[in-house]
This record gives structure tokens, sequence and C-alpha cells, in this order.
């Protein structure tokens, strides 16, 4: 993100599992890891010493709230914002510039490790055409423009039957995340506010794709709007949603939005 240098690793012990079991980590179409954060191929899979990457997210969330009770109690601690991706945001890790992503390039799908790639054969099996069951071949690469590929470029295939599938199971897979962890934080957190960060992917939005958008996991091209569901789902849990406007603002300043194909206000404006 814009100006954002922190760095906070996985737990030891998580990086030890992952040294052993790499496909507990996002995975890109060339095998390149992300390990900033858990795939949520592994939400309901017990590869974290028995445990499922949500039963480890909850226990988390618990000890949290035990620990710091008084600061509840006082109501020092007011809202709680609950991290559900990269940065804490609810997105995948599409656009990581350790493995070559420039602004404002496309970024690249995150399924590639074994657990979501089970998840996708799973899916196209019942739909009846198990040959879907991969990601997209003519996708481009992470500094790719949307034009330069055979997916996102404009009737290109990611309007297509497959690709319609296939942004169909992504885009869910990140619904899906989001209900259960918030679902367990509203246990954990029981009689506080919670609230959800989305991430403000402005560029390339002045594409019929919304390429960017939809490598993070937002099915939001121009002929469907992709945050409908995802606030849907905030307000089944009674999350507050933070977006990342501040960013945006910052943005609007910049003298190569044109170049991006960018419209944050735009995007400002669907979102809210």
């Amino acid at each position: 993100n814009v100006g954002d240098d922190v760095c906070i690793p996985l737990p030891h012990w998580v990086a030890e599992i992952g040294r052993s079991n790499p496909d507990i980590f996002f995975t890109d179409r060339e095998g390149r890891r992300n390990t900033e954060c858990l795939s949520w191929g592994i939400d309901k899979e017990r590869v974290l010493r028995g445990r499922t990457a949500v039963e480890v997210y909850f226990d988390f969330m618990r000890s949290f709230r035990v620990e710091f009770n008084e600061f509840f109690e006082d109501g020092i601690i007011s809202m709680v914002e609950v991290g559900l991706g990269p940065c804490g945001e609810l997105r995948y890790p599409s656009c990581p510039v350790k493995h070559g992503w420039r602004y404002p390039g496309i970024g690249e799908f995150q399924c590639y490790d074994q657990y979501m790639l089970k998840s996708l054969r799973k899916a196209a099996e019942m739909r009846g055409h198990s040959f879907w069951a991969r990601g997209p071949d003519n996708a481009g690469s992470y500094s790719s423009h949307p034009h330069e590929t055979g997916f996102f470029c404009d009737e290109g295939d990611y309007d297509g039957y497959y690709g319609r599938f296939f942004l169909n199971w992504y885009s869910q897979l990140l619904i899906n995340h989001g209900d259960l962890v918030l679902s367990l934080a509203k246990l954990a957190f029981e009689g506080s506010c919670i609230a959800a960060k989305l991430p403000g992917i402005h560029w390339l939005y002045k594409t019929s794709s919304h390429a960017a958008e939809l490598t993070a996991g937002f099915y939001n091209p121009c002929n469907r709007d992709g945050y409908i569901a995802i606030a849907a789902m905030l307000h089944k849990h009674g999350a507050a949603l933070n977006f990342a406007r501040a960013e945006l603002q910052f943005l609007e300043q910049r003298e190569d939005l044109q170049e991006a194909l960018a419209n944050p206000q735009g995007l400002v404006w669907q979102v809210r």
C-alpha cells in the first residue's frame, strides 16, 4: 500500500510449517509463494498442528480479548478491525512488488496452492466441466495491461462461460473467507463493534474488465457490481466498512491517473 512499510510477519511456528508445506501460502501461476498471510484454501484444513486456519484465527482473537479485558470493559477499546488478508485488507495479494508488479499492472491470480486448486477442481466437476479446473492461461503477468492479454482485453475471455465460472469461484472464496472469520470475530468480541477493511483498487477502473480488481478478488467488471455481495456479508455480521479512501485522495493528485485508466472517485461512489 502507498507509504506502507510496516512488516508484521507470521509467527515463527507458522513459518516453520510453511517450509515443509509451502502450499499453506498464496501461490501464483509460476509457483511463487506469498508468505505475508495464509491461503484461504486452508481455512478448513487441519494443517497447522492439528488446527485449521480459522481455528487459529479464533484462538488468537479470543486470547486478545481475554488479555485486554479491562480495556474492553472500560470502553477504551470500542472497535476491533479484523484483518482478513494482506495488509489487513479483504483481498488476494495480487500485486506484490517483490514478484515484479508495478503500478498500474493488472496483477495475477493467486489460486495455485494445492488446497485452492482442489476447491477449483471440485467446483468445475460440480458444473460438469472438469477441464475448467485450471486458472486462465492467457491472463498476462503482474505488470501487463488488459489489452495485452486475451483474458482481460475488451470482449476477452473474462466474460465467456469459463471466465465467468472462474471469476465467480475466485471471488466467492474471498467472500466465504470474510464471512467465516467475521462470524468468529463476533463471538470473540461479543459486545464490541467489529470492522473490516477493503482496498481502493482504482486503476484500470475505466476499462471493461477492471482487471486489477478481478485479480484481487473483486468480481466487478463494467457489467457487474462486485461489491454488493461483500457489503451484504459485512452487514450480516454488523461489521463496519473501513475503505482506503485516504490513499485514494492522495492518489487523485497523481499525474499518471489518466495513463492508468484510473477513477478513484468512481470507485468511492460505487462502494459507498
